[in-house]
């Protein structure tokens, strides 16, 4: 973590070792952000019906809803987990060497759709059904976000030519 201190610190030049660390993690986070997406669309669904009705009900027995302590137990899982690993993901994103006003707008744009979906479960279930299309928007943001996040530092470690550690 040292390395992150140093003024134009770039992730391309870490020893194989560090590398190594930060694949792994990336990867990982690949596969949860991946699975993730998934389960959302095994459990929730596709569309924005299918939101509403995950959240809000049919008004019937068919469908029930999420209850107000299920969202909350969700926001309180995911605002810990999320916020941990956008932590780590920005601060190895910061380390490449893509430009300093792309870095600000993705990093923004992943905390900021995360955000969102912590949030749109309350709104879809509380206030209007309409907010599904948020809820979709952030997942979308989140899922192209976090991606690059992921993929660009891979690419630079592994594959971008330039001085290397040892």
């Amino acid at each position: 973590m040292k390395d992150f201190s140093k003024q134009g610190f770039r992730i391309a030049r870490s020893s194989f070792e560090i590398r190594l660390v930060y694949t792994g993690f990336l990867i990982f986070a690949l596969i949860g952000y991946l699975t993730m997406g998934l389960i959302g669309l095994l459990r929730v669904g596709p569309g924005v019906q299918e939101i509403i009705l995950h959240y809000r009900g049919s008004g019937d027995e068919e469908f029930f809803g999420r209850t107000f302590g299920q969202i909350l137990e969700d926001a309180h899982f995911h605002a810990f987990t999320e916020g941990l690993i956008l932590l780590v993901l920005a601060h190895v994103f910061v380390a490449t060497s893509v430009r300093a006003s792309f870095k600000v707008i993705l990093i923004a744009a992943a905390f900021g759709s995360t955000l969102v979906d912590l949030f749109s479960p309350w709104l879809i279930k509380y206030v209007a059904p309409g907010f599904a299309y948020l809820q979709m928007t952030s997942w979308a943001v989140m899922l192209t976000s976090a991606l690059l996040l992921s993929v660009v530092p891979l690419y630079e470690m592994w594959f971008q030519r330039g001085e290397r550690g040892s």
